[in-house]
């Protein structure tokens, strides 16, 4: 009886690891294989940063310009941009699986991608939440430290929310040569609504809004949220009683690990102003 159990345990180890699959960002059943991927081509800074929070950036054999957190990562090797790939480079890497950005493919792109036979991951987080949800699926995919997305959630969780009845006005600038800010479309809308901050800029003209000194000053605005990279000009006019706050913009516009840090920063800042 005791050999016959054994004998059954034994055969139930020694059975194969079975595929599983997991949901991406575009909704897509992507196949993993048993044996956790080993050659992973990340096309995109914030794909390159989850990977390396979650330690698996040994695995990283491929990347795009910009991939530039942590310091490791500025030594991987480069196959073009997010928008623009060298096709002879990612064959080179020989990935095994590849992640790529939903806001830089194509369906051209991604059958492109797809006829290699590698399985293609798409990574496009529209909110905060869905940065967290990403982290656990690529944690039980390729089996990463399960730390970092409770770690996010928890940091999530403790965030202020929102305060409808009387909302901060912040306007998100991403560019003060020309000025360009981000509208209600983009993800920096659901960082804001996390600290009771409202974007003045619907989405009626796509993500990014290009603005005229005239139509600034004409924004009711609690704070102007700089995310340029430069300082302000000084001769740049502000609406009557706007505050400045410049925060990395990494932190910010890139929907990975590090986001929750600006978030965090962000409802700090605002907390001052009551």
């Amino acid at each position: 009886m005791i050999r016959a159990a054994l004998g059954l345990l034994l055969a139930v180890l020694c059975l194969p690891a079975q595929a599983s699959t997991l949901v991406d960002g575009w909704g897509r059943s992507i196949e993993v294989p048993a044996e956790k991927p080993a050659r992973i081509a990340a096309l995109s800074p914030h794909l390159v940063e989850s990977l390396f929070a979650l330690g698996l950036g040994d695995r990283v054999v491929a990347t795009v310009s910009f991939a530039d957190h942590p310091r490791a990562a500025q030594d991987l090797p480069r196959v073009g941009d997010a928008f623009a790939l060298s096709w002879e480079g990612l064959a080179a890497a020989r990935p095994d699986w590849i992640l790529v950005w939903g806001a830089a493919v194509t369906p051209a792109r991604l059958a492109r991608l797809e006829a290699s036979g590698v399985p293609v991951y798409v990574s496009e987080p529209h909110t905060l939440a869905a940065v967290a949800t990403e982290l656990k699926v690529l944690t039980e995919a390729l089996g990463g430290a399960a730390e970092v997305a409770e770690d996010f959630q928890q940091r999530l969780d403790a965030l202020p929310g929102p305060v409808a009845a009387d909302a901060y006005r912040v306007l998100p600038l991403i560019s003060v040569t020309p000025l360009m800010t981000l509208s209600q479309e983009h993800f920096v809308d659901d960082l804001l609504a996390h600290c009771g901050a409202t974007n003045p800029f619907p989405g009626t003209a796509g993500p990014v809004v290009r603005l005229s000194t005239e139509r600034l000053l004409t924004v009711g605005l609690d704070l102007l949220l700089n995310l340029s990279s430069a300082p302000l000009p000084a001769n740049l006019r502000l609406p009557a009683g706007t505050v400045v706050a410049d925060i990395d913009p990494d932190l910010v516009v890139r929907p990975g690990p590090r986001v929750i840090d600006g978030a965090e920063q962000l409802c700090a800042r605002l907390a001052e102003l009551r």
